[in-house]
């Protein structure tokens, strides 16, 4: 790993960790995590991990047209990833995703990065659908932010556009990109291309399309439900009552905004500041309660997945210090 990426990952964590403690007062906030109710967060983690093994069987699906996977090495695979993208910084779980699986199954490294690829596709499909829900029944206090809703689900929707064309229509992609780009990068690029449309395959069979966006949909669902027990722990209320599951729709929509900025390890600032806003935007206006309920939450997040993923890890005879060489997906091969 680049010590580049990690210092870029390290100051873009501490700006937003400014940012979301920006006008926090520390003994407001530990009196609120002194309240909470910590017993929700079992519940809360054993969620994650459902959400997690949910996530592991998508991918299953989207790699099937490379090699048909049993889903324990796909739960490693994806255990040890997201633990990578936990303790290392700019989500380079990602790229280890790609090598376990690689390493553990057979298949290539490259065009399992692709798949990955085209499930954050799926991520963001799934997002501009409960845009939609937002749009419609979330309270939403903040104009600019509707207008910001509209142009991701047009954005979204052309995304959809060039990703069918690109599927039925590769050559001319190939074309434009080999005589715009120069010759460094050009080969690189094309071979991208050319995996990434490998990992396109799953839109040629139409059950497992259908079976990859009901996963989706159910992991997304997990995690909201994860959000509102959060609420419950951090004992978020608005006008003496719970929040709505409307408005865990809001954070999670923020919140998986927000942790999209490549940053530091396991997302520390980023997450914080998105929970904050996405609080906000449905009308709770305590800050020192937002903050706390971030803290809760990321610990749902941070310590059931890395617990799982060390123990993955060990299994698959590898070290951190192993995975911490893949840095591009041009070490994947190598690795």
């Amino acid at each position: 790993m680049k010590k580049r990426s990690m210092l870029i990952g390290l100051l873009i964590s501490a700006f937003f960790l400014a940012l979301a403690f920006r006008k926090v007062g520390l003994h407001e906030l530990g009196e609120h995590l002194r309240r909470a109710n910590y017993w929700y967060l079992i519940p809360a983690s054993a969620l994650t991990l459902i959400a997690l093994w949910v996530r592991a069987l998508r991918w299953g699906l989207l790699l099937y047209p490379l090699k048909r996977i049993g889903a324990g090495a796909l739960f490693s695979a994806t255990a040890i990833g997201f633990m990578c993208n936990n303790v290392l910084p700019m989500r380079l779980g990602e790229l280890v995703r790609a090598y376990v699986i690689g390493r553990s199954s057979g298949v290539s490294p490259s065009g399992a990065f692709a798949t990955i690829v085209v499930e954050r596709l799926f991520d963001l499909f799934t997002m501009i659908a409960f845009f939609g829900v937002i749009l419609i029944f979330a309270p939403i206090y903040h104009r600019p932010f509707k207008m910001g809703v509209l142009l991701a689900f047009a954005a979204g929707l052309l995304a959809l556009v060039v990703l069918i064309v690109f599927h039925v229509r590769p050559a001319p992609f190939e074309r434009l990109a080999g005589k715009l780009l120069p010759g460094a990068i050009r080969d690189r690029v094309l071979g991208f291309l050319r995996s990434f449309g490998a990992g396109l395959e799953i839109f040629r069979d139409v059950r497992r399309l259908i079976g990859v966006g009901l996963l989706t949909l159910l992991m997304w669902l997990l995690i909201a439900a994860v959000i509102q027990i959060c609420f419950g722990s951090a004992r978020l209320e608005d006008a003496g009552r719970a929040l709505p599951p409307s408005a865990s729709l809001v954070v999670l929509v923020v919140i998986a905004i927000g942790v999209m900025v490549p940053s530091g390890p396991g997302f520390v600032g980023t997450l914080q500041a998105a929970a904050v806003l996405g609080l906000l935007l449905v009308g709770y206006t305590d800050k020192d309660g937002a903050l706390s309920f971030s803290i809760l939450y990321h610990a749902t997040q941070w310590f059931p997945v890395t617990l799982v993923g060390l123990i993955f890890l060990v299994r698959e005879n590898l070290s951190l210090a192993q995975v911490r060489q893949i840095s591009s997906e041009k070490d994947l091969e190598r690795a």
